[in-house]
């Protein structure tokens, strides 16, 4: 019986500091909702404020809930480029944005600020959607999974 107490208050121990070594920051913006809308001749880009002595890695991740609005035409794989950090233009990832879907985009060290530029990878679309709280692009600080 006491090795059962000692163990589960191990294993709670370990669980709650997992938790607490997991920040899910959203994007550095005035407000929101960021309104996206992603064409060959238009790109957008996003930004993370990364919080000072946090503990890597930074994550780029894309979720959104079942039936949230995304629209979609055409040609509609998304680049994700660095524009910052050790490899500007760099591509980090591609996606197609879709609701109930979350994608892990890649995985960083993290910096103090962490930029992206969105484009559609090749032909014509468009990928339409607004970042809320709790859908859209987020950066997983530590250990997250």
């Amino acid at each position: 019986m006491r090795f059962t107490t000692f163990a589960t208050s191990i294993i709670a121990a370990a669980a709650g500091s997992a938790s607490a070594a997991c920040l899910e920051q959203p994007p550095s913006a005035i407000g929101f909702p960021i309104n996206f809308d992603i064409t060959p001749s238009r790109t957008d880009a996003i930004s993370f404020q990364i919080p000072p002595n946090s503990v890597g890695p930074c994550q780029l991740v894309a979720k959104f809930p079942a039936d949230y609005p995304i629209t979609s035409t055409g040609s509609d794989l998304v680049n994700v480029k660095a524009l910052d950090g050790p490899a500007p233009g760099a591509l980090v990832g591609s996606l197609r944005f879709r609701p109930g879907i979350t994608t892990y985009i890649n995985s960083f060290a993290c910096r103090d600020t962490m930029s992206y530029e969105l484009s559609i990878a090749q032909g014509d679309g468009e990928v339409k959607f607004s970042e809320i709280q709790g859908a859209g692009l987020f950066m997983d600080v530590g250990d997250c999974w």
